[in-house]
């Protein structure tokens, strides 16, 4: 069982037109416990990355959507209910209801919401 600290996340802003461009490209891997969060965002792709992502879709509640544990490199997906995104380090399957409470609660905690 994954601890409650384990699963704790720092989200950082993508909320200028360069951070969000960048993203994470160029990375050759995320920070276990570190979180980018696009905010406008209903869509993101994964071409030219380097690694898998962990996907959260968010809706304007702060409530997790869709979940994908492990987005490959140039990939593609949408998901027309969300109004952010957040990225994370790749999970397995196992861990999707751990890390949506962990992202929900990081979103609780931001002063971005």
């Amino acid at each position: 069982m994954t601890e409650p600290h384990e699963c704790e996340l720092t989200l950082v802003r993508a909320d200028t037109m360069l951070t969000r461009l960048l993203g994470l490209l160029g990375k050759r891997e995320m920070a276990p416990r570190q979180a980018l969060w696009l905010k406008p965002c209903f869509a993101i792709h994964t071409i030219g990355m380097r690694f898998s992502l962990g996907v959260f879709f968010i809706d304007n509640q702060g409530v997790v959507v869709k979940a994908i544990a492990r987005l490959k490199p140039n990939r593609f997906v949408v998901c027309w209910q969300a109004t952010s995104v957040i990225e994370t380090a790749a999970f397995t399957s196992e861990q999707t209801d751990a890390r949506s409470l962990a992202v929900m609660r990081a979103i609780a905690q931001s002063q971005w919401s």
